[in-house]
C-alpha cells in the first residue's frame, strides 16, 4: 500500500515538473513571447508569439510545437511585454499587446510610458524580422596581362574592378574597366569605362537610380562618351548564390570624338545582371549587358556586354575568362561596328 501510494506521488510531481518545465520554456524560448489568445470558436490556445506575417499568426507551444493560425480567427490576445509590433504606417512599437474583442488594440510600452491605443487593422506585423542597418561592403578585381620586351615587343593590361557599399535600403556601386595595349611601339587598344550608381530601394525588390558612365576609346576615335541617367530597377532575385536585376531608364549622351562631330541625344536603356555559383561556389557565372538606343537623328545603339566565369581558387582568390563585347550602329567612318576582347586574369573577391 505504501509502496503504491509512493509510486502515485512521484508520478504526480514528476506530471507537474513536466508542466512546470514547459511553461518556463514558453517564457525562455529563444524569439517567442508568451500569449494567451482566444480564437472565433472560443477555444484558447497559449503559446509564444514567433511572429505575424502575411496574416498568419505563428506560435511557439512547448507542447505542440510550430502552430500556425490565421489572424482573422482571433478574437481576444493578451501578450507579455516583449512584442515588438510594427504599424501598416511603418511605426515600431515594443510592449505588452491587448487584442480586445471588438477590434481595439492597447499597446503598453512600459511602465513610464503611455499606453498606444490603435485599431486591429493598424496592426502590420508583429516581431518583424530585424534589419541590420550596417553598410556592408563587397567588391571584385580582376587583372590580367602580358609585357614582354627583346625580340618580342608586347604590353597588354586588363582591369576590371568593381566596389559595392549595401544598405537595407541604398545601394552604390562603382564599376572601373580598362583594356590598354601596345606592340611594336604602336597602341593597339585603348579603351576605358567608368561607372557610378545610386539605386534608393522603395521595397525589398523594386528601386529607382541615377548612375554617369564615363568611357573613351583611342582607337575608335572616341575622346569621350558621358551619360547621365535614371530609371526604375528591380532586383528579381539576391540570395548567395544567384543575382539577378533588370533595369530601365532615361539617358542622356554626350560625345566627344577626335576627329568625327561631336553629338549630344537623349535615349533610352536598359540593363540586366547576371551572376550564378554552380557546383557549392566552385564554378561562377556572370553575364552584364547594357544597352542604350535612340530615335534621334544623330544617335546610335550603344551595346556592351561582359560574359564570363570566375574559378575561385583560395582565400578569395579566382582565376577568369570573360569575353567582352562592345556595339556602335553608327561609329566614326571607318570604325567598325563591333569590338570585342577576350581576357585572362587572376582575381579577388571579397
Amino acid at each position: 500500500m505504501c509502496f503504491r501510494f509512493f509510486i502515485n506521488f512521484l508520478r504526480t510531481g514528476a506530471l507537474a515538473l513536466t508542466h512546470t518545465l514547459a511553461i518556463v520554456a514558453l517564457f525562455v524560448a529563444p524569439g517567442a513571447h508568451a500569449a494567451k489568445l482566444t480564437l472565433t470558436n472560443g477555444d484558447q490556445v497559449s503559446g509564444g508569439i514567433v511572429s505575424l506575417q502575411g496574416q498568419l499568426l505563428t506560435l511557439n507551444s512547448p507542447l505542440f510545437g510550430t502552430v500556425k493560425i490565421p489572424w482573422g480567427q482571433v478574437v481576444e490576445l493578451r501578450s507579455d511585454s516583449g512584442v515588438r509590433i510594427e504599424l501598416a504606417d511603418g511605426t515600431q512599437l515594443k510592449g505588452q499587446l491587448l487584442l480586445l474583442p471588438d477590434g481595439r488594440v492597447v499597446v503598453a510600452p512600459s511602465q513610464s510610458s503611455p499606453e498606444v491605443h490603435i485599431m486591429r487593422s493598424d496592426v502590420a506585423r508583429l516581431n518583424p524580422p530585424v534589419i541590420d542597418p550596417s553598410v556592408k561592403y563587397s567588391g571584385r578585381a580582376t587583372l590580367g596581362g602580358t609585357f614582354n620586351q627583346g625580340n618580342s615587343t608586347d604590353e597588354m593590361l586588363n582591369l576590371d574592378a568593381e566596389l559595392v557599399a549595401r544598405t537595407p535600403d541604398k545601394r552604390y556601386a562603382i564599376n572601373m574597366a580598362v583594356n590598354e595595349a601596345r606592340a611594336f611601339g604602336f597602341t593597339t587598344a585603348s579603351r576605358r569605362l567608368l561607372t557610378a550608381q545610386h539605386d534608393i530601394f522603395l521595397s525589398p525588390k523594386n528601386y529607382v537610380y541615377v548612375n554617369a558612365r564615363a568611357q573613351s576609346d583611342v582607337l575608335a576615335d572616341l575622346t569621350m562618351r558621358t551619360s547621365l541617367g535614371t530609371g526604375y530597377g528591380r532586383q528579381i532575385i539576391e540570395n548567395p548564390v544567384t543575382k539577378l536585376s533588370a533595369e530601365v531608364g532615361l539617358s542622356y549622351l554626350s560625345e566627344n570624338y577626335a576627329i568625327a562631330p561631336d553629338r549630344t541625344y537623349p535615349a533610352l536603356s536598359l540593363a540586366l545582371n547576371y551572376e550564378h555559383k554552380f557546383f557549392n561556389n566552385k564554378l561562377v557565372f556572370f553575364n552584364n549587358t547594357h544597352l542604350t538606343g535612340s530615335h534621334h537623328e544623330s544617335a546610335s545603339t550603344l551595346a556592351t556586354n561582359k560574359l564570363g566565369f570566375r574559378i575561385p581558387i583560395a582565400n578569395g582568390l579566382n582565376l577568369s575568362t570573360q569575353l567582352n563585347l562592345a556595339y556602335d550602329s553608327s561609329p566614326p567612318n571607318g570604325i567598325k561596328t563591333t569590338d570585342s576582347s577576350l581576357i585572362f586574369g587572376v582575381g579577388y573577391v571579397f
